[in-house]
């Protein structure tokens, strides 16, 4: 592809991203000032903003090779033909493997899910009805139906998806079992573990957090020394979007409401030794606090965390066992879910009381539905239960018992 998308920090700590000529070096003029308009002065976090910014890529690309000049079309109010906008549908399907452009004439070629054809069939509209905008007040052109039926002709392709339903869901908390085979693996010292020795009582923390606490890799990657009282033992979940103290581009963010959590002694106790036996030898000359770091002899010693570093050691562990290979960091959030019901249901609590404490663990709104999706394994277990018991019943009843 001719343009490519660059990803920086602003000293006041926002994170962004541009679309660049890999040729030249420049910018992209209107590509830009839709991203910048239309998404950043949004509110949208950078990953999101890139997202846009590659479907941007992947339309510019569609113009380049089919010889549509935006600009000029649009001036003329001509837009694109019935042709162009079916040949268009059929570039957004295929599958842009290391960003390469694939031949659309081939008979065969990958394609992608309809829900990723959607969105980009959406943001290609969305920026199409923006340049017509644009163009169109700046040289005091009238043209706001023919627009409207041109947006209008292309949403048109979009397919219909359903949403899956609550029974239909798929339960992804970890079985007992897999459970079991993960700490097997990252327990310090085993010979299963296949992570150096420098990085194992990290790692195994990593792991005994997301299960203990059920957070986010976003909300795991951004805690700092500050948000933890080894003497209450808590630890307060922040947000810190934009943060210019931190130096990961893709910065780890905290998508939840802020809350305060409660540590077992044993955790706090493996929280204090990390810091003190291993992180605080790898930050010396760092001048951060946040509590996961990397460790080893590389340039980035000491330095926070990353998400692709994290994405890794899952990554590692997935290849260790055929029996975690879907693990993911968030199956475990869904499993802190699961033995949470147990827990509650074992205390006798009430509907209410369950659903209000779930909903401040895990940082979600009074209003939230997602205390439905995520108990997806207790609802799935009791549904069995409650069959089971109308079968013996109804057994007990046919027999005359």
């Amino acid at each position: 592809m001719e343009y490519r998308t660059k990803k920086f920090v602003m000293e006041s700590g926002e994170r962004n991203c541009i679309i660049l000529d890999r040729k030249t070096g420049l910018p992209a003029y209107y590509e830009n000032l839709f991203l910048t308009t239309k998404i950043r002065n949004r509110g949208y976090t950078v990953s999101t903003i890139e997202v846009v910014a590659m479907k941007l890529i992947i339309f510019k690309e569609f113009c380049k090779n089919n010889k549509i000049s935006l600009h000029e079309r649009i001036m003329n109010k001509e837009f694109l033909n019935i042709f162009e906008i079916d040949n268009l549908v059929r570039y957004l399907n295929l599958r842009f493997d290391n960003r390469e452009v694939p031949d659309i004439n081939k008979k065969e070629f990958k394609s992608i899910s309809k829900r990723t054809f959607n969105y980009r069939l959406h943001v290609v509209a969305k920026y199409l009805e923006w340049l017509c905008e644009v163009i169109h007040s700046m040289n005091k052109i009238n043209a706001k139906n023919e627009v409207d039926i041109f947006i209008k002709s292309i949403e048109s392709h979009k397919w219909s998806v359903r949403t899956l339903k609550l029974h239909e869901r798929p339960d992804r908390a970890l079985e007992d079992r897999q459970l079991i085979e993960l700490f097997k693996i990252v327990e310090i010292g085993s010979e299963l573990n296949p992570f150096s020795k420098d990085v194992q009582r990290r790692n195994n923390l990593i792991f005994r957090i997301l299960i203990n606490l059920g957070l986010r890799a976003g909300e795991l990657l951004n805690i700092k020394i500050e948000d933890l009282d080894l003497y209450e033992n808590t630890l307060y979940v922040r947000r810190r979007h934009d943060c210019n103290k931190d130096s990961r581009i893709y910065q780890p963010l905290v998508k939840t409401e802020e809350r305060v959590l409660k540590l077992s002694d044993g955790l706090a106790k493996e929280i204090d030794d990390y810091m003190i036996y291993e992180r605080e030898f790898s930050t010396k000359r760092k001048r951060h606090s946040y509590l996961f770091v990397t460790h080893g002899n590389s340039n980035t010693e000491g330095e926070p965390l990353s998400i692709s570093a994290y994405e890794k050691i899952i990554s590692t562990i997935k290849k260790s066992s055929n029996l975690l290979a879907n693990l993911s960091g968030h199956r475990l959030r869904h499993s802190w879910n699961y033995y949470y019901s147990k827990e509650a249901n074992s205390a006798q609590l009430s509907g209410h009381e369950q659903d209000a404490f779930r909903k401040y663990c895990m940082g979600w709104s009074e209003s939230s539905k997602m205390p439905e999706v995520y108990n997806r394994k207790m609802i799935s277990e009791k549904h069995k239960e409650i069959m089971l018991k109308i079968f013996n019943t109804t057994e007990r009843i046919i027999k005359g018992e």
